[in-house]
């Protein structure tokens, strides 16, 4: 067992690390509830991070609604200042599988 076997065993970890499962994230392209927002869409190459925007926030009494979001894969995410206000639809940004749960 020379060196050849560790290029055959290096080789064999890169393959399985470039052709694992693509990067994928929740999606809704329309305001949906946060509980009903479960697609799973494959992301494309270029896509790097998980999106979510908060579309409506119950501001009203009765507070009966749920949030609506959008989710989607994205290749640039800016996140909205968690500190800010009055931001109107507040964006979250994620850099994992199916992390925009």
């Amino acid at each position: 067992m020379g060196p050849c076997w560790a290029v055959r065993l290096l080789l064999m970890a890169a393959c399985s690390v470039g052709c694992g499962e693509a990067f994928r994230c929740y999606n809704c392209e329309q305001p949906t509830a946060i509980a009903l927002c479960k697609n799973i869409t494959q992301c494309k190459p270029e896509d790097t991070a998980c999106k979510t925007t908060l579309v409506t926030v119950e501001s009203e009494y009765p507070f009966n609604h749920s949030p609506m979001v959008t989710r989607s894969c994205s290749s640039s995410c800016i996140a909205t200042d968690p500190d800010g206000i009055g931001d109107a639809h507040p964006v979250y940004c994620c850099f994992r599988d199916l992390c925009n749960s």
